[in-house]
This record gives C-alpha cells, structure tokens and sequence, in this order.
C-alpha cells in the first residue's frame, strides 16, 4: 500500500508499505490574517441568530441541519474570540484540497475545549461559509440546551462512519477526532502526545471513499484545565462505555466546575492562546480491499499519526501557545539557535 503526499511527507519500501521520511515542514506557511472587529449591528445579529437557534430541535444524524445562515451570523462574533480571547494562531503547510476531504486533528483538552472552535473558525475564514464543512461529535454534546442545536446548525453531526461517508459523498471536508475522549481526557503530563487509542476507523473511511487526509495538531487547549487522571480503568469498572459511550472517567480541576470527577463536562476556558498547524494532505492509494488489510492499516496509521507527533513536537519546541505563551520572534531565534 502507497502512501502518498505533498512535500515529500512519504515514500513506500519494498514491500509497498508506507515509511516515515522528512517531517512536515512549512518554509513559507499561510496563516490566517486577523478579522476586523464587527460592528454593533453584526453582534445583535449573531445574539438574535443564538436565540432563534437555541429552540430547534436537534437532528445529530441529518446533514441537513447544518444552517449556512446561521454560521455566517456567528461568524463575527467568533471571530472577536478567535483574533481576541483565544489569540489563534493557524499555519497552513498548504491550502485544504477542493472537494471531499477528511480533516483528521488530536483533541486538546476535554469537552468545552477551544481547539475545535478555532478550527471551524479559521476554516470558514479561509474558505468561507458556503463551503460545505462538517464535523463528528460524541452524541452528550447534542442534548446541552441550546448548545446542541448551535452545534448542530454549525455542522456538527454525530460521529460514526456512515455520517462520515454520506457528508463525504456530498463533497464535504469533514472534521474528525479519532482519539475522541480517550485523546481529550489524557493527563496534562500527556497534553503533546497524539493519542487516537490506535483507532483506524478514519484510514478505513478515506480508503473508501478514496479522499485525502489532512492532518491538524493543535496546542493550548490542555493548559485551559489541569487534568491529573484519565480514569479508564474507574470507567471500565463503572461499565460507561456501554451506559455513555464514554472510555474515561477524568479527574482534574477546571473552571467552573473546580473538582472534576467523572463525566467530561464543557468547561469555562480562560484565554490560553492556541496554536494549530494543518499539514499538507496525504492520500492513501490503496484499493478499497486495504480498508480492512491490518497490515496496511497499521503503516498507514503509523505514518499519518508519525507525521503528526514531529508536528506536534514543533509546537511544543515553539511554546506559541498556552497561558504563557513566546512570541512568534522569540520562538524563531530559540529555533534558530
């Protein structure tokens, strides 16, 4: 099985299996410019738009739910947190790929986290609103009042494989977590490792549906709490991944919460600054028989998740992120020597 991508991120060996090369490298990165700050009649139209929203009923399986309209209503107010709260920071190694593509990215710090927030932000900055864009979401999110529907009108759908292949089939870049809780929920000690629990479900869906993988590692977010424990072994014995779907059972401090023991609830985050990379795509030429050969789904997964810890690496080495983040210039001159 092939791997291929672009910047020479990949090569194959005799075998035909994927192997690790260069790193991702960003020689001239394209960044997103800061937003002007919106206008009084921008913010009322978001806050009227959050309103109306709040009483839809929820469709977590209907591609249909998403709400062009109200994403372009929201898109000012978010705007003032990504440039101005959050302090965002996204470098693109290239630009995402028209058509279909699959959006893979490490989680950063449990539900309520700011890294996806910035994601969708940044994209719909890039691409704009009508660019068709989803992302799957553990099914608790969905019955937050008011929050699920805002999700849900945003794009969000629920996280399984045939939403991830029938929003594909509509030509959708769609956004995945595959570490899902167990990657959100890791110890701060673990907060630059990318932690997918070796789950291939991702590689499976690009393989059928023959699309392009693009990496996202993104930092901050895990300094926006104290997470001490994952509780896997607390939550096995509670039976939660059969009662929630749920894998973990954290055990930290977060705002407003203080204490947190058990079920992720979304936290209040203070202003870290978060900083994200999206790497070059990668797309995996295989035949659609690879989605369930275990051989060619470990080195493609050893390769995609390879590419994305030296990424990850980086941002720890740059430290442009967190609540004490450096500055782009003394980053640059740490990194030159």
């Amino acid at each position: 099985m092939a791997v291929s991508a672009s910047r020479s991120h990949a090569a194959t060996n005799g075998a035909g299996t994927a192997r690790r090369t260069s790193p991702p490298v960003f020689p001239k990165p394209i960044t997103i410019a800061p937003a002007v700050i919106p206008s009084m009649s921008e913010v009322s139209r978001a806050l009227a738009s959050l309103a109306k929203t709040a009483s839809r009923r929820v469709h977590p399986n209907d591609l249909d739910a998403r709400d062009e309209g109200f994403i372009a209503d929201m898109l000012p107010l978010m705007n003032v947190l990504y440039d101005h709260y959050f302090r965002c920071e996204t470098e693109l190694a290239a630009d995402i790929p028209e058509g279909p593509v699959l959006i893979v990215a490490n989680h950063n710090g449990m539900t309520g986290t700011p890294d996806m927030f910035c994601h969708m932000t940044a994209f719909w900055r890039r691409y704009g609103t009508g660019r068709l864009g989803y992302g799957l979401m553990h099914d608790a999110p969905f019955s937050f009042p008011g929050g699920g529907a805002w999700l849900n009108a945003a794009g969000a759908i629920a996280a399984n494989p045939r939403n991830a292949e029938r929003a594909l089939d509509r030509n959708a870049a769609v956004l995945v977590f595959p570490g899902g809780d167990v990657d959100a929920c890791k110890p701060f000690r673990d907060r630059y490792k990318v932690s997918f629990g070796a789950r291939r479900g991702f590689l499976r869906v690009a393989i059928r549906r023959r699309v392009p993988i693009v990496p996202v590692v993104s930092a901050g977010g895990h300094e926006s709490l104290y997470i001490a424990a994952r509780g896997d072994r607390i939550a096995q014995a509670l039976k939660l991944p059969r009662i929630f779907r749920s894998n973990v059972f954290p055990l930290g401090v977060a705002m407003p919460w203080g204490i947190v023991a058990g079920v992720p609830l979304p936290h209040l985050p203070p202003p870290v600054k978060i900083h994200t990379k999206i790497l070059a795509p990668i797309l995996l030429d295989a035949p659609v028989s690879a989605s369930n050969d275990a051989r060619a789904l470990d080195s493609s997964y050893e390769h995609v998740v390879g590419l994305m810890q030296q990424a990850m690496n980086d941002l720890r080495s740059e430290r442009r992120h967190g609540l004490f983040p450096r500055s782009k210039a003394a980053s640059g001159s740490k990194a030159g020597g």
